[in-house]
């Protein structure tokens, strides 16, 4: 099919040599064609023939194909310059080392850890893979067992989730001192007082960017930040938990209880209430969570047992 960039008078003369007509050499249109390989001109004769239309095409393709792999090429080689820019930004001699890879951070904080002298402690804001842990809890027990002061700092999300608590039971049962926080923090991995590694929270940054900082008064300001997130934070030694200031029903909740109590089922208890059966049973899935609990036979139990005696004072 002719290019939609041709002119009437090429594209008019494309369907007559195709058509199989020969044309003189000054015929509109000729130079067009013979730009884009349509046409094929017979110096003997003066005039101009079909090509074959699909090697043409195939020309056309290859000739495509050649400038699309020269500007990858080029993409490729600008951004390696661009990565290599970032490094020459911060030299590892003033004590900041760029990372931008994964298993350059992983290796960075390998070598950290199993040189640790002291103290370690780290920070993981986001929830962590079952898989990771699992195999975190291997070096890390035997970090443990070197009498290594360990500490870290998880979300209060983290207490809902089975590879945490089951990280947790297992270090914690070793000396492990373990934090959770409600408020956002900054994740960070702290050995002794003379290693770091935080992410890269520049705009442009990669997801595997990162930092390892060795200068002392950086590290030594870490420090300081990690001591203020833990002590905001609530001790956690495995499973479900409150917060102190916190209780484990709502007002709606509590009334909800009750009617369950009463008899009611959960249709008549959303009409009561005048809302619908889906914020009911929401409202149930959050005390099932809270109360650590997976029935409402046993949630039934606890709001009628002496443990759950001051929520039902609340009214």
């Amino acid at each position: 099919m002719p290019s939609p960039d041709l002119s009437a008078e090429a594209r008019a003369l494309l369907r007559r040599l195709v058509q199989g007509e020969l044309v003189e050499g000054s015929a509109p249109g000729c130079a067009e064609l013979a730009a884009l390989g349509l046409a094929v001109h017979d110096p003997h004769h003066g005039r101009w023939s079909a090509a074959d239309l699909y090697h043409a095409e195939q020309t056309a393709l290859a000739r495509e194909r050649a400038g699309i792999a020269r500007h990858l090429r080029r993409m490729e080689q600008l951004s390696e310059l661009h990565r290599q820019m970032r490094n020459a930004e911060l030299p590892s001699g003033n004590g900041v080392e760029f990372l931008d890879r994964n298993e350059l951070i992983t290796a960075a904080i390998t070598r950290a850890m199993d040189k640790a002298k002291s103290t370690i402690r780290t920070a993981h804001p986001g929830e962590r893979p079952a898989g990771t842990l699992r195999s975190a809890a291997v070096s890390d027990l035997a970090i443990l067992r070197r009498g290594i002061s360990y500490r870290t700092l998880y979300p209060d999300t983290a207490r809902s989730r089975a590879g945490e608590q089951e990280w947790v039971a297992k270090v914690g049962a070793h000396g492990a001192e373990i934090r959770t926080s409600a408020t956002g923090f900054v994740r960070m991995i702290l050995v002794d007082r003379n290693f770091a590694v935080v992410p890269d929270h520049r705009a442009d940054a990669g997801r595997d960017d990162a930092f390892r900082i060795t200068h002392p008064g950086m590290v030594a300001l870490l420090h300081h930040v990690y001591d203020h997130q833990w002590e905001r934070a609530e001790p956690w030694t495995g499973g479900r938990f409150r917060r102190r200031e916190e209780t484990l029903t709502t007002s709606r909740s509590r009334r909800i209880l009750n009617k369950l109590r009463e008899g009611r089922t959960l249709k008549q208890i959303a009409s009561e209430l005048g809302v619908s059966l889906r914020t009911v049973n929401n409202d149930l899935t959050k005390l099932y969570e809270a109360v650590g609990v997976d029935t409402m036979f046993a949630l039934g139990a606890w709001w009628s047992s002496e443990a759950a005696a001051k929520e039902r004072k609340l009214g």
